[in-house]
């Protein structure tokens, strides 16, 4: 509600205050308390009463509306007003409490619209109370000159009321004035601060969209980080596998390094590499950090369970959040409640399996087991490879004929045991043997027979030798063993009973049977030779001296 309708709520107040006072009286002369003589009805005056009050609630219900602040209607309003109060003033005789409402109307009038229109009304009201009074005059006396008397005989009364009125009017002005001027800066802050508060909202609101965008950016960059994370630990765990592939040539250092890999990775409560041999059809457990007793049986006894092959078998990996025992019985009592099972695979065989294990349940998601997969695959490949190289490396070390080490190999291994000998100072001896007559086996039996007797006794030395000790083919029949931290005497016995036990053997092949021997030359470091070269000389000569013995015979170097 504006200013306009609460001082109009107010003067609404006192005008019902005073029509009560009215029609009070009214009701006392009814009764006849008062004196009689009234100039109209005691109807008329409760009909005009009526009327007043209902005109009364009209305004409030305009005020509480504020359509009072319209100017035309709230002079429209007020003019009537004017012209309601003279008829209470001047026909239902209430003079004194007429001036009074008119008092407190031109000063709401006043502080409501100002000077101008407040002079108006004080002017309007002038009139009025003339034109009506020589109505009520020429009404009662029925002679214009008495009216004209009457009214002469009352300007004075009217005109000091009306005075009295217009200086309440100035002084009201002033405060409508200032009023006024304190209302078109208050308004003038009061939509500075509209504006501001528009402003404020409208910044706030930026704010919010762009805390919106930002924390939108920031989920996407959370997001971002962990895919980031989990690539890294991803890089890292290849790299530190492609390192073991790179450097570690042997299956089992292999397997041993990726298994600690993958605990330290995926911080798993258990990690086992399971192993699969294609012609029994069954998985072992090879590499295991399961360390109890009563875990390994388990483990172990159960490691061929239907789940295990269907992943080996059909190449796809498992994961299972919430395990049971009776479909993976290797975890019984173990406590295991989740596990992820990859399959080590390439295009040319089946190696076996990861097997990942955990104590909690829910532990594992799809990223935990492309990881694994992963890894899987790079481990079979890397098996491949190692099973490749190994058998590159028999190729190149492997004389294809007898199974046994070449010259090649031998040399490099002769080189590798001479110097540990010499830093550790132990004994190293030597044997060169020649298979006698060896061409005569070619030409009366054919070289297929032949082949068949180095084979033979190639396998007959290398089933009785230690093993650190060495054999490799010298040569076409020449054959050389290696015995570390032996001296020439040991060395000696152990060449003979391989001589006895070669003399014993007879070599058949289909209707063909034969016997064989040999001659031994031994040497032995640091008794009878002092360096590599030397060492292997002398047992060469040793094995002349045999065989210029004649034969079938173990020479020692110099004697």
């Amino acid at each position: 509600m504006n200013r306009i309708g609460k001082y109009e709520l107010m003067f609404i107040g006192i005008t019902w205050l005073i029509i009560g006072v009215v029609a009070t009286r009214v009701i006392a002369a009814d009764i006849g308390i008062l004196a009689k003589g009234d100039k109209c009805s005691e109807v008329v005056k409760v009909c005009f009463l009526l009327n007043m009050v209902l005109f009364s609630l009209i305004k409030a219900a305009f005020a509480w509306k504020d359509v009072l602040s319209s100017n035309k209607f709230y002079i429209s309003i007020r003019l009537l007003e004017v012209l309601f109060i003279h008829v209470a003033m001047i026909f239902i005789g209430v003079e004194e409490l007429a001036n009074i409402i008119l008092m407190f109307l031109v000063l709401v009038t006043a502080l409501c619209m100002g000077r101008k229109f407040s002079f108006v009304l004080v002017g309007y009201s002038f009139l009025l109370n003339i034109v009506l009074g020589m109505i009520d005059n020429f009404y009662l006396f029925k002679d214009g000159f008495v009216v004209i008397d009457k009214v002469v005989k009352d300007f004075p009364y009217i005109f000091s009321i009306h005075l009295i009125l217009f200086l309440l009017a100035v002084l009201c002005s002033w405060f409508y004035s200032d009023n006024n001027k304190n209302e078109q800066q208050n308004r003038k802050l009061f939509m500075e601060l509209a504006n501001r508060y528009d402003q404020v909202a409208a910044a706030q609101e930026e704010i919010k969209v762009q805390n919106g965008k930002l924390r939108d950016a920031n989920y996407k960059l959370e997001e971002a980080n962990k895919k980031l994370m989990t690539s890294l630990a991803e890089l890292f765990t290849l790299q530190q596998i492609t390192q073991a592939i790179s450097s570690i040539l042997d299956v089992d250092d292999l397997l041993k390094d990726v298994n600690d890999i993958i605990i330290g990775v995926m911080g798993v409560s258990s990690s086992t590499i399971i192993c699969y041999d294609d012609k029994k059809n069954r998985l072992k457990v090879h590499t295991t950090n399961v360390s109890k007793r009563n875990g390994l049986i388990v483990l172990n006894d159960n490691i061929n369970c239907e789940k295990l092959m269907e992943v080996l078998k059909s190449g796809d990996p498992v994961i299972e959040n919430c395990v049971n025992a009776k479909d993976y019985p290797f975890t019984e009592g173990r406590g295991i409640k989740s596990l992820i099972c990859v399959p080590l695979i390439t295009k040319s065989r089946n190696f076996g399996l990861v097997l990942v294990e955990h104590r909690y349940s829910n532990a594992f998601d799809d990223n935990n087991l492309r990881l694994l997969n992963i890894i899987g695959q790079q481990v079979g490949i890397a098996m491949e490879n190692v099973e490749l190289y190994q058998r590159m490396h028999e190729l190149a070390t492997v004389d294809g004929l007898t199974g046994v080490y070449n010259r090649l190999y031998f040399q490099e291994r002769l080189k590798e045991e001479f110097e540990n000998a010499q830093k550790e100072k132990y004994d190293l001896s030597l044997a060169l043997l020649d298979i006698d007559h060896f061409k005569r086996f070619n030409d009366m039996f054919g070289h297929l027979f032949g082949d068949k007797v180095l084979s033979r006794i190639a396998t007959l030395i290398k089933k009785s030798l230690r093993s650190d000790d060495v054999i490799a083919r010298y040569g076409g029949e020449e054959f050389v063993i290696l015995l570390p931290r032996t001296g020439i005497k040991e060395a000696y016995y152990k060449v003979e009973r391989l001589r006895e036990l070669i003399a014993k053997t007879s070599i058949t092949d289909g209707t063909v049977t034969s016997s064989v021997t040999v001659s031994f030359g031994v040497s032995s470091y640091p008794e009878l030779s002092s360096s590599e070269s030397e060492l292997l000389k002398m047992a060469d000569d040793a094995l002349y001296d045999a065989k210029e013995s004649g034969r079938n015979c173990v020479k020692i170097a110099g004697e």
